[in-house]
């Protein structure tokens, strides 16, 4: 069941976002934001770091967490998935953004009074918008030289934007932990998350290492791991970094699943297993 998982998170083909996320030429932070009555607005500010302009446009899309942590679009919502475009507003739409100047896009919850408790999640989606291209015209009485074909990729990224209603909590544990090492000599920890409640969890993992008698050293961290509503559980892979000639055998290894420091570091689980 980890064969995907171990080729997609170990050897580093999916990496989780870092504070600021980009795409092309544009920063955005904020990658994730949160609202319930304490907290209504909300700015996510983006940045041009190229050297041309670039027009974004905004938008929400649905999409859903898959058992290895991979966002896919939704087409058919299922009956336990909840979104939150309806409940708030966003302003511009669409942002032209100079070579190295910011954009601040204001978010606002508007909350119903009646709205059943539980989260709501929606992606904030930042598109670029291609430069029109105008097509040569060939000059009067010139052969026609077929048609000319130009592929433009269409860059994109999103962002959770999360509304809380009532309570909400979750509770999370960590199951089927392993340690696991490539064909080409890397290590890894593997395993699960579970989750209950009507919230979703976020949080960092991190692996440290202790050889019997010894004390525990970090080997290996992942930041902006998520455990979606309404997904019960998602497998999990870090990869591990560990000093040229050692190896881990003969110890404990000991994986933490943690809130962010901005949210208070909060541990939400933790599990520790031998390895031999």
């Amino acid at each position: 069941m980890f064969t995907s998982l171990l080729f997609a998170a170990i050897l580093g083909h999916r990496q989780a976002p870092a504070p600021t996320q980009g795409v092309g030429d544009l920063l955005i932070a904020p990658t994730r934001v949160v609202l319930d009555t304490t907290k209504r607005n909300a700015e996510v500010n983006l940045l041009n770091t190229g050297d041309k302009a670039a027009t974004y446009r905004i938008s929400f899309i649905h999409q859903r967490m898959n058992a290895d942590g991979k966002l896919e679009d939704v087409t058919t919502p299922g009956p336990d998935e909840k979104f939150a475009d309806d409940l708030v507003r966003f302003t511009p739409r669409q942002v032209v953004l100079e070579p190295h100047v910011a954009q601040l896009v204001r978010i606002q919850l508007r909350l119903p009074a009646d709205l059943a408790a539980g989260e709501y999640r929606s992606h904030l989606l930042f598109r670029a918008v291609p430069a029109a291209i105008a097509a040569d015209e060939p000059a009067a009485g010139a052969p026609a030289k077929g048609i000319d074909i130009k592929i433009t990729p269409i860059y994109g990224v999103s962002i959770p934007v999360i509304v809380r209603s009532g309570e909400t909590s979750s509770t999370v544990t960590m199951q089927d932990l392993h340690l696991v090492t490539t064909p080409e000599g890397v290590q890894g920890v593997i395993g699960k998350l579970s989750r209950t409640g009507n919230a979703s969890s976020y949080g960092q993992l991190s692996v440290s290492y202790a050889p019997r008698g010894g004390s525990f050293k970090s080997v290996g961290q992942v930041n902006g791991v998520a455990v979606y509503t309404p997904n019960a559980s998602r497998n999990f892979g870090v990869r591990l970094t560990v000093p040229d000639g050692e190896k881990l055998a003969a110890g404990t290894i000991r994986v933490t699943y943690r809130q962010v420091p901005s949210e208070g570091e909060r541990v939400l689980a933790e599990a520790t297993f031998d390895v031999p």
